[in-house]
């Protein structure tokens, strides 16, 4: 092992030498190697831990955060001061009105 970066095989044989009872030593890289797996799983654990706790606190504490709809129809009536309905699709830059194709329907 001359890297310390995790892959899956050397993840398989670091977890099958430490369950081998007959061994007892290991060397310089495998400790490194081992090490480094210990380090990646406390981040990955710690992370996991602040991902949650996020979501907890905005279950606990829910904000009204308004769909792109709504954003798009505020934008439009900011810019136009009228009110403008987006409905999706297309809109006219000038205007501000949807845009409507009336080519044939295949």
């Amino acid at each position: 092992m001359t890297s310390t970066t995790p892959t899956a095989g050397g993840i398989l044989a670091a977890a099958g030498a430490l369950q081998d009872p007959t061994r007892q030593t290991f060397t310089r890289a495998e400790v490194a190697y081992l090490m480094r797996l210990a380090y990646d799983s406390g981040r990955t654990a710690t992370y996991l831990e602040d991902v949650a706790e996020l979501h907890a606190t905005w279950a606990r504490h829910p904000i009204h955060r308004p769909t792109a709809e709504q954003r798009y129809e505020q934008r439009l009536t900011e810019m136009g001061g009228r009110d403008v309905a987006y409905r999706g699709g297309p809109v006219d830059w000038e205007t501000g009105r949807p845009v409507r194709h009336l080519g044939a329907v295949a």
